[in-house]
């Protein structure tokens, strides 16, 4: 079986949150308990600090060409 390339994509809403890493690290573990036992490889994880209001997401636009490029599986966000 081939194995598979994921990009992952995470957002908060507040640099607070960004620099805190708490609300990144429940969704890296969301997003690694997801891929768990399979045969898979991250080869991108893509951040942005972006409030929930705002529709202009540049680094989801990235992750998703980063896919495309790739063949990559499009972007994860925990949690899932």
């Amino acid at each position: 079986m081939k194995q598979k390339t994921f990009v992952c994509y995470y957002r908060v809403s507040t640099q607070r949150k960004g620099r805190s890493g708490l609300g990144l690290q429940a969704q890296r573990k969301a997003v690694e308990d997801y891929l768990n036992g399979g045969e898979w490889k991250i080869i991108e994880e893509v951040t942005e600090i972006e409030s929930g209001k705002n529709n202009k997401r540049p680094k989801l636009h990235e992750a998703i060409a980063l896919c495309k490029a790739t063949g990559g599986v499009p972007p994860l966000s925990g949690p899932v």
